[in-house]
This record gives C-alpha cells, sequence and structure tokens, in this order.
C-alpha cells in the first residue's frame, strides 16, 4: 500500500462512524431540546415572578437552589470517602470507580 491508499483508508474509517442519525437517537434529541426550551421558560417566569418562586422567601431560608448544592456536596463526599476506604484497603479493581468518584 502506498501513502495515497492508506489516507484513504483513514478516511473512508473515519467517515464510515459519521451515518445519518437514527430514530432513537432523533427521539432522544428531541427530548433534550425540550427539555431545554422547558428550563428556558422556567428561568424566564422565575426572573418575571421573582426568586420566591423556588422557595426563597423570608421564613424559608433554603430554598431549591440550597438544597440542591447540598445534595451534590454529599454526593461529592461519599464518593471521596469510598476511593479514599478502597485505596486504604489495597484493592487493586478500584480504579473505575476512583475514576467516577472524581467525576
Amino acid at each position: 500500500m502506498d501513502k495515497p491508499d492508506k489516507l484513504a483508508r483513514v478516511e473512508q474509517d473515519v467517515l464510515s462512524a459519521m451515518k445519518r442519525p437514527g430514530l432513537a437517537y432523533l427521539a432522544a434529541l428531541g427530548c433534550t431540546a425540550a427539555l431545554f426550551l422547558g428550563l428556558l421558560g422556567f428561568w424566564g417566569y422565575q426572573m418575571k415572578t421573582g426568586m420566591g418562586v423556588s422557595g426563597l422567601m423570608h421564613p424559608v431560608g433554603w430554598g431549591v437552589y440550597i438544597t440542591n448544592f447540598v445534595f451534590w456536596i454529599g454526593i461529592g463526599h461519599a464518593g471521596t470517602l469510598i476511593s479514599a476506604i478502597l485505596f486504604l484497603l489495597r484493592q487493586r479493581w478500584r480504579t473505575s470507580i476512583n475514576r467516577s468518584a472524581a467525576a
């Protein structure tokens, strides 16, 4: 094989992955676009109405945003704890769990 044949083969391999998207992909893309448009609508409604929509009012100190933040911080701490325990126990199969905990 000379150089142009190799380049043609590489081009053919790269382009073979670029097929027309299937029906499942288009359905998933449509659902994602609908969710995104709904999110923009909710955000616009909150900008128009105020922060009370999310539960942040005078007697309530914990609204949706603070609760969500604390939840995800807790998930991160749990992943770090699991990763540290597996490291201390010298488990060889912990690599994939460490990657997901770090993410």
